[in-house]
């Protein structure tokens, strides 16, 4: 793809061509069928008419290339508000249940059929929409430094993993394995919302991703890759069937004429 920097809007500014080719565009709302899948049910994204097809495309785009961005939005189950940054109080038992922090403390809001204990969440995406998270508005060297960055942390992680000296020269690999050790024993897990569980987390699984060892010394690799195959074996599945059932209809139609 050939990028033209001469593009302009109508106000005459510069528009950014991002070269497809160039570079590597990863969201993990597209990485499985499943994953897409919760999106779409979870904003009531819908393809059953060109206008809706139009408007969940749009989104979707909008949401490739806002990763940081929160993908499902909750709204508040009493005074309708959508829960946009701060915290939600959602209900453990009852499906989609959330307070915004003004309807919780509220003690005489209806909170219809709803009487258990409301926990506290994070809102999801906050702290990258109050920062500077947001990769759209991102330069060229920034995403460049991005993503050197992140080549740093795996190769980091990959090195605490196997470094057994309590002496070793490298200055954040005891950083690093406290961050490991803590994996192991959180308890809030990435479930739970603990920051320093999902940044390991995503350092885990890009790494899993890209391994092609026979074994691998970073911790949970080998279980991630096998998720990855069974997940890669199911949507395998899932497509023969729509594919057979697809072919079922045809002849039916052709036989029936």
């Amino acid at each position: 793809v050939k990028i033209d920097h001469s593009t302009r809007d109508r106000k005459g500014n510069r528009i950014q061509v991002i070269d497809d080719d160039k570079e590597e565009m990863e969201c993990e709302v597209l990485n499985t069928r499943q994953d897409f899948l919760t999106l779409c049910r979870g904003n009531h994204y819908q393809f059953d008419n060109p206008r809706r097809a139009k408007h969940t495309s749009m989104m979707v785009l909008w949401h490739l290339h806002n990763r940081d961005a929160a993908k499902i939005v909750q709204m508040c189950a009493a005074c309708g508000k959508d829960i946009l940054s701060g915290v939600r109080y959602s209900c453990p038992v009852c499906p989609d249940y959330d307070l915004c922090p003004d309807c919780y403390k509220n003690p005489h809001v209806n909170r219809g059929a709803c009487t258990h204990t409301l926990a506290q969440k994070t809102v999801e995406g906050d702290s990258n929409q109050n920062g500077s998270g947001n990769s759209s508005q991102l330069t060229e060297a920034q995403r460049n430094e991005r993503t050197r960055n992140l080549k740093l942390h795996i190769q980091l992680l990959e090195h605490a993993s196997r470094c057994n000296s309590a002496a070793c020269t490298s200055s954040n690999c005891a950083k690093m394995k406290q961050y490991l050790a803590h994996n192991k024993t959180c308890e809030l897990k990435v479930g739970g919302g603990c920051k320093i569980c999902k940044r390991i987390w995503n350092l885990l699984r890009y790494h899993a991703t890209n391994c092609k060892k026979e074994t691998c010394s970073i911790p949970q690799c080998h279980m991630i890759r096998e998720r990855i195959r069974q997940i890669a074996k199911q949507q395998q599945a899932m497509d023969d069937r729509r594919r057979q059932e697809m072919n079922r209809q045809y002849r039916m139609g052709h036989a029936s004429n």
